[in-house]
């Protein structure tokens, strides 16, 4: 079809004819253009990863960030679900004077439970996906 568009572009505007094998010529070597952008592809596998409900009668509340390196800013992205699954609250912060992946999770993360005690719920299991704020948590935890 774009080889088709091209040469009745080209014989309005610029008053060339084109052939009709001229332009199957133009889109076989369309296709193998194609072809061989296809061979040069590089195929990522992203692990699936399936949102667990939390005990019953519990809210469970996610926390994610993204950090820029660039302007030291970062932004923390919450979500509260209750047992069934059905959105609470969700938000998303902007950061500034951010300096690290490590200081945006952990932001994102106080954030987390911030909110959560802020809305009253009593019954929460926090998850986030930054291992290195996990264990620094799990570490200072007081019984």
């Amino acid at each position: 079809m774009w080889a088709i568009w091209t040469a009745r572009n080209k014989l309005l505007h610029e008053g060339q004819n084109s052939t009709a094998s001229e332009t199957m010529n133009l889109f076989k070597r369309y296709l193998g253009e194609v072809d061989g952008a296809k061979e040069k592809l590089v195929v990522c596998k992203v692990p699936l990863v399936c949102w667990k409900m939390p005990k019953e009668h519990f809210v469970k509340i996610n926390f994610d960030a993204r950090f820029c390196k660039q302007n030291n800013k970062s932004c923390s992205r919450i979500i509260i679900r209750d047992d069934c699954g059905l959105v609470l609250w969700s938000k998303t912060i902007m950061h500034v004077n951010i300096h690290s992946p490590f200081a945006a999770e952990a932001m994102a993360c106080f954030q987390a439970a911030e909110m959560g005690l802020q809305l009253g719920f009593m019954r929460v299991e926090i998850e986030g996906d930054s291992l290195a704020v996990i264990r620094k948590l799990k570490e200072e935890r007081v019984e």
